[in-house]
């Protein structure tokens, strides 16, 4: 059982090595621009999301309801 569950872990374990040994060897500059970009991403995801695009499921009490609602919009064409 051992030697399955190190099998399978071990590609994940090579993965984890390689980019911490990349990202461990980067220029100053090469970091900065990482965190600018994951700062982005988060502002995006996070930021945005959050205050722009509301919930339309909300309005909908049960799960049911909220179900019957996406399928109907999913199966109705808008002319």
């Amino acid at each position: 059982m051992n030697s399955i569950f190190t099998k399978l872990l071990q590609p994940i374990i090579f993965m984890y090595h390689l980019y911490a040994d990349g990202f461990k060897n980067m220029s100053r500059m090469s970091r900065i621009l990482w965190v600018v970009a994951v700062v982005k991403l988060m502002i995006m995801f996070g930021f945005l999301k959050v205050f722009f695009f509301e919930s339309h499921l909300s309005q909908f009490e049960s799960e049911e309801e909220k179900i019957e609602h996406i399928s109907k919009q999913l199966t109705t064409l808008d002319n």
